[in-house]
């Protein structure tokens, strides 16, 4: 890990210093063989007028396009506003459809109609198709650009269909419609090519395929993906019509968001990372989160000064008080982690809450007792020793004599 930082900071400091310098034949010879998605890797260490300068050198609009949809959508539509409009439609017209649509998403409002209205009429009406989807369905996350081909299709015929596609999103698989588009089955490329030229899709395809629906949560897509071992799962709409299809690629970005959102979930810091939030945002977004700790703190600062005699007169309580607090403290994170990640997969469901409530209370329940009998033995012949050196030293200091 620290040598791939290390190579990133040194391909880094590289761009700048050719930058300083002006050296636009070497920048275009150094980004021509860097990969789009290692350029985008980089381009959150330059300030906004260097990234605009690095983009210009990389190549022509589908490069260009490579590394702007390589970014993270909120980071892709900050550069593309410092961009001239008819740039951007450029940029965006080399573009796959979805990705097309997450940018747009990000940007303002009253400029995404304006690059809209700027846009080919078929490229805008793609974009606006996928922009009445859910952000976080099977409808949003899809791509359009999916291989559908008649089951009269021969295999034969469809190879060559295969080959002057060289656009389409996903390959591996080929899903066999009607003249309506009506999904019927799917075909492997495997399965296409092993077989013979003149045989039609239709007698070869499977017609159980297992397809997901416009309105479905993008992590129900991603785990019916791993359930099932798919490439690739088809997008259909409520008439079983072919709309698009979800990659892998689009599963694992899923499955990312998911885990560091369960993550901030459980460590109370909001649900999603944002480092172009303010200062005051941050803070107004975890504070709720930190409520019930200081709730919890203050009700276990007043339990406490009920005993305020009783530690008073044995003052080697007082030092295992932090223990105390700090092994709650774990205990409650083990059951939150528990119970956010249980929810996320779904092996812990909403109706089960007194079980996996009353679970968690007699899990943190034991291990307390375990641990407080661990303390007590522990503490005890220390709390006794330290008894027995204060009698000593009351009958030997010199205020006695």
């Amino acid at each position: 890990m620290s040598e791939v930082f290390s190579q990133t900071q040194q391909f880094t400091d590289t761009l700048k210093r050719l930058l300083r310098r002006n050296a636009g034949p070497n920048l275009r010879k150094i980004l021509a063989k860097t990969h789009p998605v290692d350029l985008a890797h980089v381009f959150d260490r330059f300030v906004p007028q260097d990234q605009l300068r690095l983009l210009s050198h990389v190549g022509d609009d589908e490069r260009q396009a490579e590394v702007v949809a390589s970014l993270p959508m909120a980071r892709a539509a900050d550069l593309l506003e410092e961009l001239p409009l008819e740039r951007v439609v450029a940029l965006l017209g080399e573009m796959s459809g979805d990705d097309r649509a997450d940018i747009l998403g990000e940007l303002d409002e009253e400029l995404a109609h304006k690059i809209l209205a700027a846009m080919p009429d078929e490229d805008s009406d793609e974009v606006a198709e996928l922009l009445r989807y859910g952000e976080a369905t099977a409808g949003g996350i899809m791509s359009p650009d999916v291989l559908a081909i008649s089951c009269d299709v021969t295999a034969g015929e469809a190879i060559r269909i295969i080959q002057n596609s060289p656009d389409v999103e996903m390959t591996f698989y080929i899903y066999v419609v009607d003249n309506h588009n009506t999904l019927l089955g799917v075909v492997s490329l495997r399965q296409l090519v092993t077989s013979k030229s003149d045989v039609p899709l239709q007698s070869i395809m499977n017609p159980q395929v297992v397809s997901v629906r416009t309105s479905v949560d993008q992590e129900d897509v991603a785990r019916i993906v791993s359930r099932y071992d798919l490439l690739a799962v088809p997008v259909v709409d409520e008439t079983n019509t072919l709309v698009g299809v979800v990659t892998v690629d689009d599963v694992i970005d899923v499955l990312r968001e998911e885990a560091t959102e369960d993550i901030l979930k459980m460590a109370g810091a909001g649900e999603q990372l944002d480092d172009r939030q303010t200062i005051l945002g941050s803070a107004w977004r975890r504070a709720p989160w930190l409520l019930v700790a200081w709730i919890g703190g203050v009700l276990a600062s007043i339990i406490i000064g009920h005993f305020e005699d009783t530690l008073r007169g044995h003052l080697a309580l007082v030092a295992f008080i932090p223990i105390i607090v700090g092994m709650a403290g774990n205990v409650g994170t083990q059951s939150l982690a528990v119970v956010v990640r249980g929810l996320a997969t779904r092996r812990i469901d909403v109706k089960q809450f007194w079980k996996v409530l009353g679970r968690e209370l007699g899990t943190g329940t034991l291990l307390g007792i375990l641990y407080g009998a661990a303390l007590g033995g522990w503490g005890t012949p220390r709390a006794s020793r330290r008894w027995r050196w204060r009698r000593w030293w009351a009958r030997l200091r010199p205020s006695r004599w």
